[in-house]
């Protein structure tokens, strides 16, 4: 069973880490990078993630995903404002493809419509994520260089 808990980060910022650094495994792969180089640039790129999410997102939701009380992934949410903000959901990779991100989605897809709330995100072009978002109903509303903004509306908003 999947549920989530409050990020602790005492607890957790281990987890975080590990979880940020799979998340650019692929991408780091391609640039043929020592070790030593790839460690760096990914400091420095956790950190400024961290401190973007922050600023943008003071009243952030951040969220464990947990499956048999282990953590596989993280789930930032923003629900001020006129929409609830999909800042970041990443799962380790044994856990992608396997109907966790869905379910997650899902679930804030209901709790969006108790709210009459839009879901708005935003997705790096090449992200397969994006196909994920698709299958969910979330529509293109914006495509600025590097990133896609997304949005889902439930039926009773339209």
């Amino acid at each position: 069973m999947v549920h989530t808990r409050p990020f602790e980060y005492e607890q957790d910022e281990a987890f975080i880490w590990e979880l940020y650094c799979s998340t650019r495994t692929e991408e780091m792969a391609l640039w043929g990078w020592s070790e030593a180089d790839k460690l760096a640039f990914l400091q420095s790129q956790f950190i400024m993630q961290q401190k973007s999410y922050q600023m943008q997102f003071p009243a952030q939701k951040h969220q464990i995903i947990l499956r048999s009380e282990q953590p596989i992934g993280r789930m930032i949410t923003d629900a001020s404002g006129d929409a609830l903000h999909l800042v970041d959901i990443s799962l380790l990779p044994a856990y992608r493809g396997q109907g966790v991100g869905s379910g997650m989605i899902g679930d804030l897809q209901k709790e969006a419509q108790a709210f009459q709330l839009p879901i708005r995100l935003h997705v790096v072009q090449g992200n397969p994520a994006f196909r994920l978002y698709e299958r969910l109903h979330f529509i293109v509303t914006d495509s600025t260089g590097l990133y896609i903004q997304m949005e889902w509306q439930s039926l009773l908003q339209k």
